[in-house]
């Protein structure tokens, strides 16, 4: 026994290491099997915690070398936080959500310990609750410190950590989603997405509603919350409209009907309030702030869509150009002025 309890507490030993270490920058060079040896040795540990928690002589001899263990460790880590032999039944838990919220942890780790962890019938999960954990703080922590630049790119969708998050999202939403009643399930989707930090939370929405995921049943009623929660919310319209791409918004419109009515109303309703801008001899908006080439840019690219999309969008330009008194000379109707630019392209 005495060569076996050595063993194990050398084992003890790289585990508080790691649990040490999850926190800090090094784990920017770790790889998967070496996060998948220390998720093995929580789980051999959680198993000795049940073990040896009612014998008394073993128990004290790991807590005395967790305690020896402890203030090694305190020396050489700032805010170090004692491990106990109680922390040893969830200490596989313990690493998992440490290295959830260290933004120095490499997006494939992340994404496969969220996989991990949220696959409920190979993980049993124990009194962390990390599948609901996860479902909470998906939306409202553990985004805030992944790397994603949120400036209007021009291939958003092609962006892998974008793509990456937003699977994560996707399926985190869709795994909690199964476990609620319809009633519940609206007002889930919105206070996750609520959470969720700005601009980020708009580019996460854009890239779930362009990915496939999952049975198409789950999808299209993930889809069709998440539209709900983006169309009815004014200000969070207005922010989705003004921080994603062009381009995106007209994939949205080409694939999601009520998305694109929403968007061609919003458009119009953004070029009756539009000005000529003496100075420029251009028309201009500013509150939002919007210039003619930016507004111009947003038509050309439906145009750019499929053809029921481009007739779509043609045709209420042509009949707000009609009713705006369905003038040729430029200068006097907004929508006249589209139709020409756009004529030219």
């Amino acid at each position: 026994m005495a060569g076996k309890l050595k063993s194990m507490l050398d084992n003890l030993d790289h585990f508080v290491d790691m649990l040490a270490l999850s926190s800090t920058v090094d784990v920017k060079d770790w790889d998967v099997l070496l996060v998948q040896r220390a998720l093995e040795w929580g789980s051999y540990f959680q198993q000795v915690y049940h073990r040896f928690k009612d014998n008394n002589p073993i128990r004290n001899v790991i807590e005395e070398h967790l305690a020896a263990k402890n203030e090694e460790l305190c020396v050489n880590f700032k805010n170090y936080k004692d491990i106990t032999f109680r922390d040893l039944a969830k200490g596989k838990a313990i690493f998992c959500m440490t290295l959830l919220h260290n933004s120095a942890v490499s997006t494939l780790i992340f994404k496969q310990l969220v996989e991990r962890l949220q696959d409920s019938d190979s993980e049993k999960v124990d009194s962390l609750s990390l599948n609901h954990t996860l479902s909470q703080k998906i939306a409202s922590e553990l985004f805030l410190s992944l790397p994603f630049a949120c400036e209007r790119s021009q291939k958003p969708l092609e962006d892998p950590v974008l793509v990456t998050h937003a699977d994560i999202l996707g399926r985190s939403l869709q795994r909690r989603l199964k476990k609620l009643e319809d009633d519940q399930k609206s007002s889930a989707v919105s206070d996750v997405l609520g959470k969720l930090p700005q601009p980020l939370v708009y580019h996460l929405i854009a890239a779930v509603l362009s990915n496939d995921i999952a049975s198409a049943n789950h999808q299209d009623q993930l889809h069709d919350l998440i539209l709900d929660w983006l169309l009815t919310n004014d200000a969070a319209w207005t922010g989705f409209y003004s921080n994603v791409n062009q381009k995106v918004l007209a994939i949205l419109s080409s694939r999601f009907f009520k998305f694109r009515q929403t968007y061609l109303d919003y458009l119009f309703k953004l070029g009756y309030g539009m000005e000529q801008d003496i100075t420029l001899g251009m028309w201009a908006r500013n509150t939002p702030k919007l210039s003619f080439h930016e507004f111009i840019e947003h038509f050309r690219c439906l145009l750019s869509g499929p053809q029921d999309l481009k007739e779509c969008a043609l045709t209420r330009l042509q009949t707000l150009k009609q009713q705006d008194g369905d003038y040729e000379v430029s200068g006097i109707s907004i929508w006249t002025d589209i139709l020409n630019e756009l004529n030219k392209s």
